[in-house]
């Protein structure tokens, strides 16, 4: 079934009976377990209590990123009425209904990760970190509003693309911190660094 890049959301294309849903359901497995892994990294490099919330936001987006994978859609709700229908009529399966709940968790430890990794940074990365956790916050509040609309995949697609902005300015944070632990790289001024949690 053809889905529309502004009105389908992006775990529909892994729904079963999608033709390509391993293309999409392995990248999330995979995702998720890498995102375990930078918990654990982040662990080592961060303290305090939002070190502890920058390490179970991340490590909590990666568990749920995973279990999206695993517990894919019954189908896609965006095209196809018969789907609709089932799901009004409670017929669709568990997992189905697993999904959506942790796809819902999913935004939440990314929020959650967000607003703890601007918390730990400062200079240009803190910046953008924050813009991440606007775009978040923003397209969360017109989740619920723009459910129903042929807008709802877009503004999915903008949140997932400013957790990926925010994954990238962590990642490399943590590899200037560990590159500044080694000596190899002074701290300057105005730069994005990691900070001790006060």
């Amino acid at each position: 079934m053809e889905l529309s890049p502004t009105a389908s959301y992006v775990s529909e294309h892994s729904a079963a009976k999608q033709p390509y849903r391993w293309f999409f359901r392995l990248p999330d497995v995979l995702a998720g377990v890498l995102l375990l892994v930078a918990a654990g990294v982040l662990s080592v490099l961060t303290g305090g209590r939002v070190g502890a919330a920058l390490v179970f936001g991340v490590a909590f987006l990666g568990g749920t990123t995973a279990g999206i994978a695993v517990f894919p859609l019954d189908c896609a709700l965006s095209r196809d009425q018969l789907c609709r229908a089932a799901e009004e009529a409670g017929e669709l399966s568990t997992a189905h209904t697993v999904h959506q709940v942790l796809s819902v968790l999913a935004f939440l430890a990314s929020v959650i990760a967000a607003f703890a990794a601007q918390h730990l940074t400062t200079g240009r990365a803190r910046t953008a970190l924050r813009a991440v956790l606007s775009v978040l916050l923003v397209t969360g509040a017109l989740a619920v509003p723009l459910q129903e609309t042929d807008w709802a995949g877009l503004a999915q697609r903008v949140q997932l693309a400013a957790v990926a902005v925010g994954l990238a300015v962590g990642a490399g944070e943590c590899f200037a911190t560990g590159a500044r632990a080694r000596g190899d790289q002074p701290s300057r001024e105005g730069e994005g660094r990691t900070v001790p949690d006060r």
